[in-house]
């Protein structure tokens, strides 16, 4: 299928498809599917790169990417503006790994390893939420400033474990640390639901506490 018959049965598809129903919706999903295929055999018979074809970029869903100001809101316990702005710029590039992650069929190694990047991106972070929380009160490292935050009373133990458990895996982002291959890995739905939840869990806690003043 050539450039312009792909443009026009986008235009077709963009024209005639109302999503009204369950059954509407998968419809969609399928020609969408199709018609993405089809781009990729047209660029890879013809040879074709991603900067030799500007014509095969797709739109990107408007709608799913939180605005960054949505993001500084969940981080208003935090008083450095410029970290806030960067923060929210990393929450904006976790929801493109999500939506990767569940608007896609990926399977195996790729999903896996866009779960171990959302974990990555995830665990930086709390690194910097937590280092800048505590500033002057606990400048230890991270596991230490979540000892900290049990013993003042801002998390429970169980948040404790989860935090420091979501470290020790962002930082398997250092390879040549690894003892062993990573085809056999725990990069699956538990690992992604538990990085969510401890990360919710911790903004909810530092929301409620607000900020700390050093003594």
């Amino acid at each position: 299928m050539t450039p312009d018959l792909l443009a026009s049965e986008v235009r077709n598809t963009q024209r005639k498809m109302e999503i009204n129903s369950k059954e509407d919706l998968a419809k969609a999903v399928e020609e969408a599917g199709t018609l993405l295929q089809e781009i990729q055999n047209y660029l890879q018979a013809n040879d074709l790169n991603w900067n030799d074809c500007q014509e095969a970029k797709v739109r990107f869903p408007r709608g799913f990417i939180r605005q960054a100001g949505l993001q500084r809101k969940r981080l208003e316990f935090l008083e450095n503006r410029t970290l806030k702005d960067n923060l929210a710029y990393t929450l904006i590039l976790s929801d493109v790994v999500l939506w990767l992650k569940i608007r896609t069929d990926l399977w195996g190694t790729p999903k896996e390893m866009l779960t171990k990047l959302y974990v990555f991106l995830i665990g930086t972070l709390l690194e910097s939420i937590t280092k800048e929380y505590l500033e002057g009160i606990c400048g230890k490292n991270f596991k230490k400033r979540n000892a900290y935050l049990v013993e003042i009373g801002v998390i429970d133990e169980q948040l404790q474990e989860d935090l420091d458990w979501l470290w020790d895996t962002r930082n398997r982002m250092h390879l040549f640390q690894l003892d062993a291959r990573e085809y056999v890995n725990d990069y699956d739905e538990n690992c992604h639901d538990r990085c969510v939840k401890t990360f919710r869990k911790l903004l909810a806690a530092l929301r409620s506490k607000g900020p700390l003043k050093a003594s």
